[in-house]
């Protein structure tokens, strides 16, 4: 079974503090397990209050579902949160 993972590092240029931008990115996570069924935590930048690094696992029968709902995770994150900018994705198999 294919396994694929995705870290993906956010800008938060609205955010004004650590509860400000830990409330962001529980919206974020949780919206995102339960819209795509996704493994999904932060994993750095914890005390970074304008940046966010948020890990994403999902495992299935075929490749082709994997990218295609990774892509679609992402497209929700560019399209729901306009004052969240994704900086960088890395890939992981």
């Amino acid at each position: 079974m294919p396994v694929k993972s995705i870290i993906i590092h956010l800008y938060l240029p609205l955010s004004k503090s650590l509860k400000n931008k830990r409330s962001i990115v529980k919206s974020i996570t949780q919206r995102i397990h339960n819209k795509y069924n996704v493994s999904i935590a932060e994993i750095n930048n914890n005390e970074k209050w304008k940046n966010a690094t948020i890990g994403i696992s999902i495992i299935a029968n075929e490749m082709l579902y994997i990218e295609r709902k990774l892509s679609d995770v992402i497209h929700f994150i560019e399209d729901t949160y306009m004052d969240v900018e994704i900086t960088k994705i890395e890939d992981y198999y």
